[in-house]
């Protein structure tokens, strides 16, 4: 989804103070930048890549802080975690876009976005009674679903 799309962006009236009063968050300096530098991504940046983008507003955040702040974001639905399973122990990542989309995890560790027709495809060719079986069957009431597919192997160049 475009970051155009993203409701901060979208709707002139609303702002980040009103999405966290919305949300019962005490809405602070730091709160404020972090969330706004979130919205302002489609990288679904690290926490670590967060803390240096909001560094240049302001130097004296913690990283601590950015990681505190992400938690209560992801606690109160304004933000998802990605776990990045392709790496390993690679930190995860975050993006502030809750409208359901497809996210490509590469094998360098970046999440992009897929473009939105092609991830509505996708989800829409799962049936819906195939999600209601999956989710009984696992005892919850949503699912995430992931698929991976490896790289293909190079062994054409391999003789």
């Amino acid at each position: 989804m475009p970051i155009s799309e993203h409701p901060i962006k979208d709707d002139a009236n609303t702002s980040a103070r009103s999405i966290f009063a919305d949300s019962s968050i005490r809405c602070t300096r730091p709160r404020l930048l972090i969330y706004e530098a979130l919205c302002s991504t489609a990288s679904h940046p690290t926490a670590e890549e967060l803390h240096q983008s909001v560094r240049k507003t302001d130097p004296g955040i913690s990283l601590a802080t950015i990681y505190n702040t992400l938690e209560l974001l992801v606690d109160q639905g304004l933000a998802r975690r990605i776990a990045n399973r392709c790496q390993g122990t690679a930190p995860s990542r975050y993006d502030a876009d809750q409208e359901q989309h497809i996210h490509l995890v590469l094998d360098d560790g970046r999440v992009l976005d897929a473009p939105h027709d092609l991830g509505k495809q996708l989800l829409d060719a799962i049936p819906q009674s195939l999600m209601q079986k999956l989710a009984k069957h696992a005892g919850v009431d949503a699912l995430k679903i992931e698929i991976v597919q490896d790289s293909p192997t190079n062994s054409a160049h391999s003789h």
